[in-house]
């Protein structure tokens, strides 16, 4: 009698700390959830991330990033080519968030430089390097069908005359001053005075790799 009497005493503590355990046990249980969640990602940067280099073949992209809107319907996207083997060339570009996409030059002639298409695309020489920078090459969105913002991402797909297509994902940053490349009026070829931060002479940057 004593012994059931001590039992029903314990019942409470016993099941009160059973009922303590299986809320653990469910905490727990969600925390392995999320850690095995796998997000959605894309080749390029997540949501409020930098830029992480993807590799096609014999090249490596890098430090691409779209320039912030400024209430116009063009803007332009920048990044690094790298081949760590043969040659290959950018021929064209698309992007969801565009009705046009094409790759631009700044040419400079004397004390005036001008906006055009670059003919036949943009080379990446043989263990080489191209780069797309403010001034210089670049990727132009034009007809845009919403404004990207800092802090937002933009995808691209890059062709190349070998690699083929390249999806990627670009972080959009802000920017500060002008550049040719952003001048709406310099598109088509038409002239106007050079600005604060544009490359010198052909408006980009092929490297081919020293002592090769």
């Amino acid at each position: 009698m004593t012994t059931l009497l001590r039992s029903r005493a314990f019942l409470p503590i016993i099941l009160l700390g059973a009922f303590a355990a299986a809320l653990l046990a469910a905490a727990c249980g969600g925390d392995d959830d999320d850690a095995s969640a796998t997000p959605t990602a894309t080749q390029g940067a997540g949501s409020g991330t930098a830029f992480q280099p993807v590799k096609a073949g014999d090249l490596t992209i890098s430090g691409a990033w779209v320039r912030a809107s400024t209430g116009t319907n063009v803007t332009a996207a920048y990044m690094t080519i790298k081949s760590s083997g043969a040659a290959d060339t950018l021929v064209s570009a698309s992007s969801p968030i565009a009705g046009m996409v094409q790759l631009h030059e700044v040419v400079t002639e004397g004390s005036t430089s001008k906006m055009q298409e670059k003919p036949g695309g943009f080379p990446v020489p043989a263990n080489g390097t191209a780069e797309l920078k403010p001034g210089g090459w670049h990727i132009m969105l034009m007809d845009l069908k919403q404004q990207p913002k800092a802090g937002e991402t933009v995808e691209l797909t890059l062709k190349f005359e070998k690699a083929g297509e390249v999806k990627i994902v670009a972080p959009v940053q802000a920017a500060s001053g002008s550049t040719p490349d952003m001048s709406h009026d310099s598109h088509g070829g038409s002239s106007m005075t050079p600005s604060g931060g544009m490359s010198s002479g052909m408006g980009g940057t092929a490297t081919p790799a020293m002592g090769r």
